[in-house]
């Protein structure tokens, strides 16, 4: 009986082990390396200038949040008022039930607000970059509206990884252009100039990388060789721009986009994301984009504070709230640059990425920093090349300069204590 049973604990044992033993081995070797992310647990809201985490105040610097809308209260209003209209959730897809008014009003509000035709919505940015590619790429009845494997997608190197996930989704070709590299990306389109079907994506802002997209020069190569053109435009809405549009509006070239993408969880405060363009577009997506028709909608209460959010960016109070932004993030980029910080950037963008370079250090930088009451986690491989682990400083137009000055304070004292500078 026994031995009965120790052989049954081994099978078990061995089975359990061929089940997840991958997976064990990997996250052993992950958590050794140090290459597993933290997850800190906030008691606040993990947006606010000051944050809470175990018990401490702290001061948020990583958060997107870039205008301080997510606590502002016209949003929080907003948001209120379609929680009790509609309560917390759309109970199903825009097809089945949740094709509620106020969804209406936010694709309008936010085709307004970037300059295209028409607008669909999606509960994340994530699935609206998700949506397109298949959609958009191939085939939905027979060969129509373009034949499997007939297309050709044109990705910037630094797209994010939403770009990357939705253009795996599609039976198009996929061909990666070196980073703002325009002589590369016509080189590209050259070779596939014969091809029909083409299209090219980019980001409006690479917030890692402290720089715009050439969206300009795109945009005329787009003209060129015929080619639908598309902006993840995610960490532009709302703060970039005369009025928010983001950043084809801050270059006026938003009549050559065909194709707008945004969230509303970062500079807005809120979250969920979009699809903009023309009129007809924007009809086709609504029938044949598979996370539209097969996900729930966005819940009313989200679009309750989205539409709110995008109302403060389009007044004075936007302007005033931009404003802000860039006079905090030029006066801590201008000090850091001071104390020695490769800042990476050309002062257009908020965000101010600084190369630590090696993978350990910058953990032992961003733990240092912690420590001191600041929270910025790094960025580390595969997330960005290896030998160019950073953190990203992003100050909100809600920090107060004193907030500012520890910060520069403090990346002195842990800079010096590290040899980074």
């Amino acid at each position: 009986m026994l031995d009965e049973l120790k052989l049954l604990y081994n099978t078990k044992l061995k089975q359990e082990k061929e089940k997840f033993g991958n997976i064990k081995d990997l996250m052993d070797f992950l958590n050794k390396e140090k290459l597993t992310p933290q997850f800190e647990v906030f008691t606040t809201a993990g947006t606010d200038p000051i944050v809470n985490v175990g018990g401490r105040d702290v001061l948020m610097f990583s958060s997107n949040n870039y205008l301080g809308l997510a606590t502002h209260p016209r949003v929080i209003e907003g948001a209120k008022m379609q929680l009790k209209k509609h309560g917390g959730g759309p109970g199903g897809s825009r097809f089945l039930c949740g094709n509620i008014d106020i969804l209406d009003d936010l694709d309008k509000k936010v085709a307004a607000t970037v300059g295209a035709e028409d607008a669909i919505t999606f509960p994340t940015g994530y699935m609206a970059n998700l949506a397109i590619f298949n959609t958009l790429m191939d085939p939905l009845l027979g060969a129509l509206p373009y034949s499997k494997n007939s297309g050709v997608i044109f990705s910037d190197e630094y797209n994010h990884a939403t770009v990357v996930d939705g253009c795996r989704l599609s039976s198009a070709k996929k061909i990666v252009f070196k980073h703002n590299d325009m002589a590369d990306l016509e080189s590209k389109l050259k070779k596939f100039s014969k091809n029909k079907h083409k299209m090219i994506i980019t980001e409006g802002v690479f917030s890692l990388d402290g720089h715009l997209g050439k969206l300009k020069e795109i945009a005329d190569l787009s003209k060129k060789y015929n080619c639908i053109f598309m902006v993840d435009d995610a960490h532009g809405i709302g703060v970039v721009g005369e009025k928010g549009g983001g950043v084809p509006q801050l270059l006026k070239i938003t009549k050559d986009v065909d194709i707008f993408m945004g969230s509303f969880d970062k500079a807005l405060g809120c979250m969920g994301g979009y699809l903009a363009g023309k009129k007809e577009l924007i009809e086709y997506l609504r029938i044949a984009s598979r996370p539209y028709i097969f996900s729930s909608a966005v819940p009313g209460v989200l679009a309750g504070g989205a539409i709110a959010a995008l109302d403060i960016c389009c007044d004075q109070k936007g302007a005033i709230l931009r404003r802000n932004l860039m006079k905090n993030s030029n006066y801590v980029g201008t000090k850091l640059k001071k104390l020695g910080y490769n800042v990476l950037g050309d002062g257009t963008v908020f965000a101010l990425p600084v190369i630590i370079g090696d993978e350990d250090k910058a953990i032992q930088f961003s733990t240092r920093l912690f420590e001191e009451g600041i929270f910025i986690p790094s960025f580390r491989w595969p997330a960005v090349p290896k030998g160019t682990a950073r953190v990203r400083v992003t100050p909100m137009a809600t920090h107060q300069k004193k907030h500012l000055d520890y910060l520069v304070d403090v990346f002195y004292k842990v800079g010096k204590e590290l040899s980074i500078i």
